[in-house]
């Protein structure tokens, strides 16, 4: 007999998978900043007095995070992907140059506000996390969290060796 549960894709499934493709995005972006941003190690003489509150700020910052991921999935992610989806039936090209085109679109919402670089970054996150988006059945959104979590621990890593090999 067949199983009661829905194993496909739903809006549901999508939507937690592209909250979760952000948050991971946010997470590795924010390592990258940590060790070759300006956020570096803070002169010797620095007064460093107030890097304890950060610590203490960090679990309400996740939950903004949280919802500024699953808004930007609703609003800009989910639709690109059913949208480069649509556009793929009716012209009859593969959905996923749809989809980056459309990202690249929505990307450019940035670039009055960030400039070039400001739309580059806003095509990339929402390219990447369209992609991942893409796949959502169930039992995606367990493999993308460990494959996720593996790609953050790795450039944790890699980001702390490096700054070890420069010191």
């Amino acid at each position: 007999m067949h199983d009661p549960v829905d194993e496909g894709r739903t809006f549901a499934r999508m939507l937690r998978a592209s909250t979760l493709a952000l948050l991971l995005e946010a997470g590795v972006a924010l390592l990258v900043l940590l060790v070759a941003g300006p956020f570096g190690e803070p002169p010797p003489d620095a007064d460093t007095m107030g890097g304890g509150m950060y610590i203490l700020a960090l679990p309400f910052m996740a939950v903004f995070a949280v919802g500024l991921a699953f808004a930007v999935s609703a609003v800009l992610v989910l639709p690109v992907v059913l949208l480069g989806e649509d556009l793929g039936r009716k012209f009859g090209a593969a959905p996923v140059w749809w989809q980056l085109s459309l990202a690249g679109v929505a990307g450019a919402l940035l670039a009055p506000l960030a400039g070039v670089a400001g739309w580059v970054v806003g095509w990339a996150v929402l390219a990447v996390a369209a992609l991942l988006t893409r796949p959502a059945r169930r039992g995606y959104f367990v493999s993308l969290l460990v494959g996720g979590s593996l790609a953050v621990v790795t450039v944790f890593t890699a980001g702390g060796v490096a700054l070890y090999v420069t010191e």
